[in-house]
């Protein structure tokens, strides 16, 4: 009985341990709706989505048909095709599409369509899906809900969709009251600042023209890391005490859904290119990685200390990270059975960024740029223990023997290798504890007081000095270094790049200003004041006309 019950125990644990896959569409289906002269985004919970005003909720069929070739047997209104954006299609693999249309300014709806057919009465829809804010269907889609939690129209149950969305700004200590617009550089017109401080659950959502904020957003928690993915239209928040993370709507303006994990996550680095983002925990010593097209949790990656700072390569094939206990940073060969190879030490490291085979690493207690560039196959045989060579020694005499005894017949006898006197063992001890590292070459460039924050384009280096509130711009060709002064005082924080611009934005802790800085002309070129300290700042298309 006890076996039995073993054996059940471990059945359920293996089923919970499977991350839990998104709904996703058939390839060929996808690659119908793809081909069309109007391309919508194909969401990872399936979601259709053409515009901000126009998406379409997938039926999945109770019986799918397998064809060689997707098309379209039935719209509503009929002999409509994909790009006339009919209300309801239906495809010859049974799988159906509904049009969210807009029923008024806090309620999104259906076409009541009386007479649905078959495909989409014994269908459902994805049960994992993020329910877009305000969706109510008719009575008659209520066989298609499943688990899924949408009201119907006339139900008494009819929920009235709260979104996280605040009006009144939060308070929090001094603030600039100005109800002036600000005239911005062009590439900053129609932007959105979503503003955190690592002291509430909120976001803090700003135009770039004013200083008080629009409206806030709330998290699951005190947040500890921000980052934007497929394309700005959505945030993931990690939060201080939630093994989870926030999936936050940008247009419907909540949190739409949770990641799980099985740590506290501490920082999120982003490769939107290769739909991937990537989870540290500093308590659990491991790196999750999350698929952006499915948003799960793909598998966890254990690491070798408190992992920090992380920094992905451009072709996503490496991650470099800090160890916050010894100040070890690590390399992590993600192509190469997840190999953690020691690079170098640096303590107070405040950033760093990998480069093919070079780290760039800045300390808030060094005025240098440590540039370090490294071999993650090398042999380097400086750095082998006593106790290593001494197994080479035993292994290649061992051969020679080998050797010897095929090319005379004798019997071979074996022999005994001299271990050494204890005072080796203890040489030898010391020697293991220096980690072999794979750096072969450093050098420091001297740059300003408190190194804070680096960003890496167009082939320089822009580092931020909070000492003397100085930018240095460092030229990975030529090796050439320039430094230009900030009109702040304070304490600056970061570096927030404007999407498709040359344009920057460097904010500051301890000044109610940010100052917008172009990268072409290496200068500041405005500084605009607002009402919230900010620690991290995201810049945003603003898609909504408000």
């Amino acid at each position: 009985m006890k076996i039995k019950l073993s054996i059940l125990a471990l059945i359920v644990a293996f089923i919970f341990a499977v991350p839990v896959e998104a709904t996703q569409l058939p390839k060929e289906m996808k690659d119908y709706l793809l081909s069309q002269k109007k391309v919508p985004t194909i969401r990872f919970d399936s979601i259709i989505v053409y515009s901000n005003d126009v998406m379409y909720l997938p039926v999945l069929p109770a019986y799918p048909e397998k064809v060689d070739k997707v098309k379209i047997v039935k719209t509503y209104p009929s002999n409509q095709s994909m790009d006339a954006l009919p209300d309801l299609v239906v495809f010859n693999n049974n799988y159906s599409l509904l049009k969210i249309i807009r029923k008024d300014a806090n309620t999104l709806t259906v076409r009541n369509i009386p007479e649905l057919p078959t495909e989409v009465k014994t269908g459902t829809i994805p049960q994992d899906i993020m329910v877009p804010r305000g969706l109510v269907l008719p009575e008659n889609l209520a066989g298609i809900l499943g688990d899924v939690h949408i009201p119907l129209i006339g139900s008494a149950k009819t929920a009235t969709f709260v979104s996280t969305r605040k009006t009144a700004p939060l308070p929090s200590g001094k603030r600039v009251v100005d109800n002036k617009k600000y005239n911005v550089p062009s590439a900053l017109k129609n932007k959105l600042f979503f503003v955190n401080n690592f002291q509430t659950e909120y976001l803090q959502v700003f135009s770039s023209t004013v200083t008080e904020p629009l409206y806030s957003l709330k998290t699951s928690g005190v947040m500890r890391d921000v980052k934007p993915v497929l394309n700005g239209k959505f945030l993931l928040a990690a939060t201080k005490d939630k093994k989870n993370l926030d999936v936050i709507d940008i247009y419907n303006e909540y949190v739409a859904k949770h990641i799980d994990l099985t740590a506290l996550p501490s920082e999120i680095a982003v490769d939107d290119a290769r739909g991937k983002a990537y989870v540290a925990s500093i308590t659990d010593e491991s790196l999750f990685v999350i698929d952006l097209a499915t948003m799960t949790m793909k598998e966890k990656i254990q690491l070798i200390g408190a992992p920090q700072r992380l920094s992905i390569s451009d072709d996503g094939k490496k991650i470099a990270y800090l160890d916050l206990k010894t100040s070890n940073i690590y390399v992590l060969d993600l192509e190469n059975d997840y190999a953690n190879k020691l690079i170098t030490n640096y303590p107070n490291t405040t950033k760093l960024i990998l480069e093919n085979n070079v780290l760039y690493v800045i300390s808030r207690t060094t005025p240098k740029l440590r540039i370090v560039s490294f071999d993650l196959i090398q042999d380097n045989e400086k750095t082998k223990t006593k106790k290593d060579k001494k197994k080479e020694k035993q292994k290649a005499e061992e051969e020679k023997a080998e050797d010897a005894e095929i090319a005379t017949n004798d019997i071979y006898t074996s022999f005994e290798i001299d271990d050494g006197s204890n005072e080796e063992e203890k040489e030898d001890d010391q020697l293991l504890q220096n980690t072999k590292t794979y750096s072969t070459s450093i050098k420091d460039i001297n740059i300003g007081q408190k190194p804070i924050d680096m960003y890496e384009v167009n082939g320089q280096i822009y580092v931020l000095c909070a000492g003397d509130n100085t930018v240095y711009r460092y030229n990975i060709a030529n090796g050439d270094v320039k430094s230009d002064k900030l009109p702040v005082d304070g304490f600056s924080k970061a570096f927030s790049p404007v999407p498709n611009s040359n344009l920057a934005v460097i904010t500051n802790m301890a000044d109610l200003k940010y100052v917008v800085y172009d990268m072409d002309k290496e200068k500041s070129v405005q500084t605009l004041p607002i009402s919230e300290y900010i620690n991290t700042i995201i810049i945003l298309e603003r898609k909504d006309g408000r």
